[in-house]
């Protein structure tokens, strides 16, 4: 691997790590709004309002992620070929990124997998389930 894969490699897998991490307490933040809007009994479009914002911010974060693992892969594919595509990483990100209409395929495509849905659609489902009961 040379240094500068290795460098852009190692920073990059730290960031999609850490990435990781904060789209998890993204999470526990909105389940702990949630419970607290509930527990104060706040109106339904308030709850809804907050699952939806919470479900975009996730959405655009798990789209920066994704085009991070792009790049570490593309990294590991040159290191295999001996190549060297280090620290390139915003030219490589001009050339993936799409117009808006690709922009916002990736934000939908990210908000529907199950890993980041399944606790939005929970916590909108419960919402609907209390107001209507």
């Amino acid at each position: 691997m040379s240094n500068n894969n290795q460098a852009e490699w190692l920073l990059l897998q730290q960031s999609y790590d850490q990435m990781e991490k904060q789209a998890l307490w993204l999470k526990v933040v909105a389940i702990v709004l949630w419970l607290y809007l509930v527990q104060n009994q706040s109106g339904l479009l308030l709850q809804l309002g907050l699952v939806l914002l919470f479900w975009l911010h996730e959405a655009l974060w798990k789209t920066q992620q994704s085009r991070t693992e792009s790049r570490l892969y593309a990294l590991e594919q040159a290191t295999q070929q001996a190549q060297d595509i280090g620290c390139l990483w915003h030219h490589s990100w001009q050339q993936q990124r799409g117009g808006l209409l690709q922009l916002l395929t990736d934000y939908l495509k990210n908000s529907t997998k199950p890993t980041v849905a399944v606790t939005y659609v929970i916590l909108l489902g419960a919402s609907l389930v209390r107001h209507f009961n």
